[in-house]
C-alpha cells in the first residue's frame, strides 16, 4: 500500500514558481492551506469553526470550482485562496490569536499575508464572490 500524496507539498509545487497575474496572492497557497490543515488538529475549535475549516480545506480539493485550476493553472487558486481568507476573517474574531498565529507556517506574519491575499482575490473575483463563497458553503 503506497502512501496518500502529501497535497500541501503538491500545492507548494503547483504554485511556488507561478508568475502571472495575482502571483504573490497565489504563492502563498500552500502556507494558507496547511495552516488551516494545522488549525483543525491543534485549534480547540467549537462546532461551526470546525465545519468552517472544513469547508476551506475541502475548497482546496474540490475539482470543479468556479476557478478550476486544470484550466488555469496555479491562477486558478485564486478562488481558493478567496474562501480561505474569508474564513479567516471570521475565525480571527473568535479563535485566540496566539492559538492562529502558533499554526501559521509562513515567514510573513499571518494577519498581514491573510489580509494582503483577501484584497488581492476579492478584487479578481470582483461581482462573483457570493457564488463562491455559496459553492464553499459559506454563505
Amino acid at each position: 500500500m503506497s502512501d496518500a500524496p502529501d497535497f500541501v507539498e503538491l500545492l507548494r509545487v503547483f504554485s511556488n514558481n507561478y508568475l502571472g497575474k495575482r502571483e504573490r496572492a497565489v504563492r502563498h497557497a500552500g502556507d494558507i492551506c496547511e495552516f488551516y490543515a494545522r488549525v483543525f488538529i491543534r485549534c480547540d475549535l467549537n462546532r461551526e469553526q470546525r465545519a468552517t475549516v472544513n469547508s476551506v480545506l475541502a475548497y482546496f480539493m474540490v475539482n470543479g470550482d468556479l476557478y478550476p485550476e486544470e484550466r488555469l493553472g496555479p491562477f486558478g487558486l485564486v478562488d481558493d485562496l478567496y474562501v480561505a481568507t474569508y474564513a479567516f476573517r471570521t475565525l480571527r474574531r473568535e479563535v485566540r490569536a496566539e492559538d492562529l498565529i502558533s499554526c501559521w507556517p509562513g515567514l510573513e506574519p499571518l494577519d498581514q499575508v491573510m489580509d494582503e491575499v483577501y484584497r488581492e482575490c476579492r478584487a479578481e473575483i470582483g461581482k462573483r464572490t457570493k457564488e463562491v463563497l455559496r459553492l464553499a458553503g459559506l454563505n
